[in-house]
C-alpha cells in the first residue's frame, strides 16, 4: 500500500527580511519644523506634551492652534507625529497631506506622508509621495545622508508593488550619492536581480562582501546567480568562503542551510545536521533534515527533527503534514490522524490531498469509519483520479455496509488502476456482500490468473464459488488458499 509524504523541501527566502541589518520600517520626520512667526504658547506646550509623550494632551493642543489658524505648519506637523505614534494612520495621513498643500515645496511634508502611506500599504502612493521628497529634497541640496530613508522608503514602496526595474532606477541614484551603503547596494542587487539583469548586481554583491563577507543575503544572492548561470561549482566555492568568513552562529547555519540547498546524498544531510546544531530555531533546516530522513523510509529517525520543526512553526502547513505521514510509516494512526487534520485544515491543492489521505487512511484503521468517509470523500473531490484514494473510500462504505457505496468507489478504483490487485480482491469481496457472485467470480478468477499466490483472493473466490453452487470448485479454491497459509480456510475445508 502507497505510504503518503510531501515531496518538497522548503526552501528558506534569505531576502532582504533576513539580512543581518535588517531594512526597517520608514519612520517620520520627528522634527517639528522651525517657527517662522512669533512663539506661540498653546504651540508650545503641544510640542512639549508631544516631546514628553502625553499624546493625547498633545492632540488637544495642535487642534486648538490649528482652529485659530489653519496655514499653521507646525501645528499640522506636530498633530500628525502625534496621532502617528497614537496609531491613528488615518488621521496622521490627512494632517501630513495638509502639509504638502500649505507648502508643496518641503521635503518633510511628503517625505512623513510617504511614511504614513507605507504603513497604511498604499504602496502605489506612498512611492509617488517619496519620489517627490527625492526630488525636492535633492533640489534643496540636502546632503545624501538626510535622504536616505527617502531613497530607501522609496525602493521599499516599488518593491512592494513588484516594480523591481523601477525601483532598481532609484536605487542607482541613491548608490551614485551613498556608493558604500550596505543596504542600499544589497536592494539594488536584489532588486536588478528581480528585474531580470543579475549580472549587473554582480558588482554591487562583491562590494558588500569585501566588506563583510559573512552577509547572509548578499552570499545567497551571488550563488543564486551564479546557479542560474550553470556555475555550480563557482557558486560552493563562494558559499565556502563565506561561510569560512562568518562567526555567528545563526548566520552560519543560515549558509549551510543554502549549502544542503545546492548538495545531494549524504552531503546534504550533514549540512542540514550542522544547521541545526548552530541554530535548532533554524525550522526550515529541521523540517528539510526530518524530510530527507522521511523519505528515506526513517520515519523514526525524522520524528526528531519534524518535532522541533512543528515547535517554532506549530501551524506551518507542510510541517504539519510530514508529521502526519511520519507517524503514518510507523503504524500510529491516532497520531497520524490528528496531525494529518491539522494539516488538511490549513493546507491548499495537493497538500490537501496528501493530508486528507492520510487522515482518511488513519481514521479507517481506527475503525471511525464515518470520519474516514468524510476526509476521503473530500480527497476524491480534490483529486478524482487517484485509485488509492477510492480504495480506501470503498472500504470504509465496505466498513458500515454501505455495500452499493463500497462497489461504486472500487470500481473507480479499478478503473484507474486496473493491475492493483488489492483493488480487485476488495471489490470481489464488496460484490460478495451485495449478492452478486458471478461479477465477483469474474473479478477474483482475474487475480488469481494474474497471480497464483493470492491467498485472499482464492479464498474469497471459493466462496463466490460456494455461492453459485460450485462446490467442488469452491473446496479446490480453498484448498489453494490453505496452501499458500491462510489459515481461515482451513474451517472451510472440514
Amino acid at each position: 500500500m502507497k505510504r503518503y509524504w510531501v515531496a518538497a523541501c522548503v526552501a528558506l527566502s534569505v531576502g532582504l527580511a533576513q539580512q543581518q541589518t535588517p531594512s526597517a520600517q520608514p519612520q517620520p520626520e520627528q522634527t517639528p519644523p522651525q517657527q517662522t512667526q512669533p512663539a506661540n504658547p498653546a504651540l508650545q506646550k503641544a510640542q512639549a506634551d508631544l516631546e514628553a509623550n502625553r499624546l493625547d494632551d498633545a492632540v488637544r493642543g495642535f487642534e486648538l492652534v490649528i482652529a485659530q489658524d489653519y496655514s499653521n505648519y507646525p501645528a499640522h506637523f506636530g498633530l500628525g507625529l502625534a496621532l502617528y505614534r497614537k496609531g491613528d494612520l488615518r488621521g496622521a495621513r490627512f494632517e501630513f497631506q495638509q502639509l504638502t498643500v500649505l507648502a508643496p515645496e518641503r521635503y518633510d511634508g511628503w517625505f512623513n506622508l510617504g511614511v504614513t502611506l507605507d504603513r497604511l500599504g498604499q504602496d502605489a502612493e506612498a512611492s509617488q509621495a517619496f519620489a517627490r521628497a527625492v526630488q525636492i529634497g535633492e533640489q534643496a541640496g540636502l546632503t545624501p545622508a538626510s535622504l536616505r530613508p527617502a531613497y530607501l522608503g522609496l525602493a521599499k514602496a516599488l518593491r512592494d508593488q513588484q516594480k523591481f526595474a523601477e525601483a532598481a532606477m532609484a536605487l542607482e541614484n541613491a548608490a551614485k550619492k551613498l556608493p558604500n551603503d550596505q543596504e542600499i547596494n544589497l536592494q539594488l542587487a536584489d532588486s536588478l536581480t528581480r528585474s531580470g539583469r543579475q549580472l549587473e548586481a554582480i558588482p554591487y554583491l562583491y562590494k558588500i562582501l569585501s566588506a563583510d563577507r559573512g552577509n547572509v543575503t548578499a552570499t545567497t544572492l551571488l550563488v543564486d546567480i551564479y546557479v542560474d548561470q550553470d556555475l555550480r561549482d563557482r557558486a560552493m566555492r563562494e558559499l565556502d568562503r563565506s561561510l569560512e568568513a562568518v562567526q555567528d552562529p545563526r548566520q552560519k547555519a543560515l549558509l549551510l542551510f543554502k549549502k544542503a540547498e545546492l548538495s545531494t546524498g549524504a552531503a546534504r544531510e550533514a549540512a542540514l545536521r550542522q544547521a541545526v546544531q548552530l541554530d535548532p530555531k533554524l525550522w526550515q533546516a529541521q523540517f528539510n533534515l526530518g524530510l530527507l530522513r522521511l523519505q528515506a523510509a526513517q520515519a523514526q529517525q525524522a520524528l526528531g527533527p519534524l518535532q522541533a520543526a512543528y515547535s517554532q512553526v506549530p501551524e506551518e502547513p507542510k510541517v504539519l503534514l510530514a508529521l502526519a505521514s511520519a507517524y503514518d510509516q510507523l503504524k500510529r494512526p491516532a497520531d497520524a490522524a490528528r496531525f494529518a487534520a491539522l494539516a488538511a485544515r490549513l493546507s491548499q491543492g495537493a497538500d490537501k490531498f496528501e493530508a486528507l489521505m492520510i487522515q482518511g487512511k488513519a481514521a479507517y484503521q481506527q475503525g471511525r469509519h464515518n470520519e474516514a468517509q468524510e476526509a476521503l470523500a473530500q480527497a476524491t473531490q480534490l483529486k478524482a483520479d487517484s485509485a488509492s484514494a477510492w480504495l480506501y473510500l470503498g472500504l470504509s462504505q465496505y466498513a458500515v455496509k454501505n455495500y452499493g457505496g463500497a462497489i461504486a468507489s472500487l470500481e473507480r478504483a479499478q478503473s484507474l488502476d486496473a493491475n492493483d490487485a488489492n483493488v480487485a480482491v476488495n471489490l470481489g469481496a464488496a460484490y460478495l456482500a451485495a449478492g452478486r457472485y458471478s461479477d465477483a467470480e469474474r473479478v477474483l478468477r482475474q487475480v488469481v490468473n494474474q497471480d497464483t499466490r493470492n491467498a485472499v483472493a482464492w479464498y474469497n473466490l471459493g466462496w463466490a464459488l460456494r455461492s453459485l453452487a460450485r462446490e467442488n470448485e469452491a473446496k479446490r479454491a480453498w484448498q489453494r488458499s490453505l496452501e499458500l497459509g491462510y489459515e481461515p480456510a482451513r474451517a472451510l475445508l472440514r
